[in-house]
């Protein structure tokens, strides 16, 4: 009777593996069950007996995934904003299967997130719930913070297509990337929440007084002073960053063209000159 169980577990994990690399790389839609009844060894007929369907394989699939991956990333909650994108970065690089299968879900059923005895909607809702209680944010702000943070380390490895169009060569480098996205990160969640007026406040200089007038100008004025100051301390950090690499022998024009689009050459040669 036990042998008979570890065989039955054994032939449930090599459909699971062969599941995930079929569904990683066709989709749900062109995913066929007997590409995977053939790589794991079984009957396709199992396959039914076991999940029904193949569109419930895909959901056990991808929460099996998103289980490992819980189990490797360190939670939001237990890290900074930008160790938390750099963990995401890493861990998406090296494993690309998930996000695979969270792009062709959403490629295939749009917004229709299937789940599995609700496991799906509570592993969200104590992120959303953590994310208010850690950066003392609103509900209308978590899930967009959440989406921002998750968006900075997935997108480009998402569509490399897109990155290799926008950093040529440098796109290789994927640490770089990979600091950029951590003290962007860092930098955003310094300014977070943004300056908001109660809703009490009138906002509108146009229907009403001066008084009220003079309290948006003010505000305005702080919001862009703080954007001022942020935008000095990104580039301080850069400065210091390109003299590192610099230093370590990466030439001024590689360094000039990673960069291209936030500083322009002539900048980048007078901040290594200083």
């Amino acid at each position: 009777m036990t042998a008979a169980i570890k065989r039955g577990d054994a032939t449930k994990q090599a459909l699971l593996r062969a599941a995930r690399d079929e569904f990683a790389q066709y989709g749900l839609a062109g995913a066929r069950v007997d590409r995977i009844a053939e790589a794991a060894g079984v009957n396709k007929e199992r396959i039914y007996g076991l999940f029904g369907s193949k569109d419930k394989l895909f959901d056990v699939i991808l929460i099996d995934t998103m289980r490992e991956f819980l189990d490797v990333v360190q939670p939001l909650a237990e890290t900074d904003p930008g160790n938390y994108v750099a963990k995401l970065f890493d861990f998406h690089g090296k494993n690309p299967q998930l996000l695979r299968l969270l792009l062709w879900e959403g490629l295939h059923r749009g917004v229709d997130a299937h789940d599995i005895d609700g496991w799906r909607a509570q592993h969200y809702e104590r992120k959303f719930d953590r994310a208010i209680e850690q950066f003392g944010v609103d509900a209308q702000h978590a899930g967009r913070l959440l989406l921002a943070l998750c968006g900075l380390a997935n997108w480009s490895l998402a569509v490399p297509q897109t990155t290799r169009l926008l950093l040529g060569a440098a796109a290789e480098d994927t640490d770089a990337t990979r600091a950029f996205m951590q003290d962007f990160a860092r930098a955003a969640m310094r300014n977070f929440p943004p300056a908001t007026a109660p809703e009490s406040e009138a906002v509108n200089p146009l229907t009403t007084g001066p008084a009220s007038a003079d309290t948006a100008v003010d505000r305005a004025a702080q919001r862009l002073r703080d954007a001022q100051a942020a935008a000095d301390a990104a580039r301080d950090d850069l400065a210091a960053a390109l003299r590192d690499a610099r230093a370590q022998g990466t030439s001024a024009n590689q360094l000039a063209r990673q960069v291209a689009g936030t500083l322009s050459r002539p900048v980048v040669l007078k901040l290594l000159a200083d």
